[in-house]
């Protein structure tokens, strides 16, 4: 039997191609009967693999690998890597990669879908630089925001990197891709304009109402299945308006409103209560992010609850632990379904960042944000109560996320003073 001190018995070797070169191992000073194992672009990856090689020799001269797949189309490569990836990362992680690689293989480079080209010719020097001035393109043009970037691009760069080590290609060709510069992280909340919000419970809904009337239309006259099929039309405008209030007023997470229970709903007593979450990416209920924010038990205005409650008995769903916000089959909302209904209410918005000047993105979050912004104007810098009510590990954490809502608003205050101090002054002139 092989061991790991045996190794320097094998011999590494550069192999001459008719393109390149490959280090390769000669096993034949020890017996085995592979002469030629592996081709590897570095010595030091072929030096590893040597090691690989003795603790998988059962010393009869044989090796127990598995047969390496030849690949020849950058949609074989890329299918071959995520089905050995699939077992190795998280479900969300291997969806993401999977969505990522999905655009490349299916973007056309110079008039043919680049799952078809042979991957070995996209990266060879021939072509190296046109294909990585198409990938940078295509990142972004494809990238709504730097963030998104810079994924694309780290998963992207993930496959090819693997692809070199298999020898499919001799480097990554996409390695000196530019993307822009990353802002520096901001660990706060963003504001969200009061103004904003009201614009929101009104002109908001009345936008998502028109798209949501145009989309009906739109089945009723097609009558295709697969709209009936997904749940396109799941979230009524009236559905919509409660769960904005609910969120507005509460500050529940996206994933405690998608996991809420009609059993959830204290009605006598005008709360609910935190039990569970929808995981980010999937249909499953998980636990709440924070231990603190663990069955917390949350009032809702009168309002809003009389809203709620009307909601209900409309609703088919009637059993004890039915979700509140179902889809049409009794599932957990997906968050897509957010994302689509927010849509329209973003495209129709007319405010713009009083730091940027942007136009705003609505995001289901600055509910949240407009929730914690109406709890410290009337708690003020009580962190513990505020903090309590958001579902936060710690204060700490809260202050350090919206304490600048206390800090500019001082700010504000001693600047209306000064301005004041100067035309007391010209006064008593």
């Amino acid at each position: 039997m092989l061991n790991e001190k045996t190794v320097t018995e094998l011999n590494v070797y550069k192999l001459r191609l008719k393109k390149g070169s490959k280090w390769t191992i000669d096993a034949r000073p020890v017996g085995i009967q592979n002469v030629k194992f592996g081709r590897y672009v570095e010595k030091a990856d072929a030096l590893k693999a040597m090691i690989e090689l003795c603790r998988a020799f059962n010393g009869h001269g044989k090796i127990q690998t598995a047969k390496k797949t030849k690949v020849k189309t950058l949609g074989q490569a890329m299918d071959d890597y995520l089905s050995v990836q699939e077992t190795k990362m998280t479900e969300s992680y291997y969806r993401a990669q999977k969505f990522n690689l999905g655009l490349l293989k299916a973007a056309k480079f110079k008039n043919i879908k680049c799952g078809y080209w042979n991957i070995a010719t996209l990266a060879s020097k021939s072509e190296r630089e046109d294909f990585r001035q198409f990938v940078e393109d295509l990142i972004l043009n494809e990238g709504r925001s730097i963030e998104t970037m810079f994924t694309r691009r780290k998963h992207m760069t993930k496959f090819f990197e693997a692809a070199a080590k298999k020898g499919w290609v001799d480097a990554n060709p996409i390695s000196d891709i530019k993307l822009p510069k990353k802002k520096p992280t901001d660990d706060r909340a963003p504001k969200v304009q009061q103004d904003f919000v009201a614009w929101l419970q009104t002109d908001g809904l009345d936008a998502y109402g028109a798209a949501y009337s145009k989309a009906a239309e739109k089945v009723l006259a097609t009558g295709r299945k697969k709209y009936r099929k997904r749940n396109h039309l799941t979230i009524t405008p009236r559905r919509l308006e409660i769960m904005m209030l609910l969120s507005m007023t509460t500050g529940i997470r996206q994933g405690e409103l998608r996991a809420l229970r009609r059993c959830d709903y204290l009605v006598n007593q005008q709360k609910i209560i935190t039990r569970q979450a929808v995981k980010h990416g999937t249909k499953d209920f998980g636990d709440i992010k924070t231990m603190e924010g663990q069955d917390r038990e949350i009032e809702v205005p009168f309002e809003v609850c009389k809203m709620l409650t009307d909601y209900l008995q409309d609703s088919k769903f009637q059993e004890y632990d039915d979700l509140i916000f179902p889809s049409t089959t009794g599932t957990p909302l997906r968050k897509n379904d957010f994302c689509e209904a927010v849509k329209p209410i973003r495209e129709a918005c007319p405010f713009k960042d009083k730091d940027t000047g942007l136009p705003l993105h609505f995001k289901w979050g600055d509910l949240r944000h407009a929730f914690a912004s109406v709890m410290i104007n009337e708690l003020g810098a009580n962190w513990i109560d505020v903090s309590e009510s958001m579902g936060h590990t710690n204060p700490e954490f809260t202050k350090r996320q919206y304490g600048h809502y206390i800090e500019d608003e001082e700010k504000s205050k001693r600047k209306r003073d000064a301005a004041g101090a100067v035309l007391v002054n010209r006064k008593g002139r």
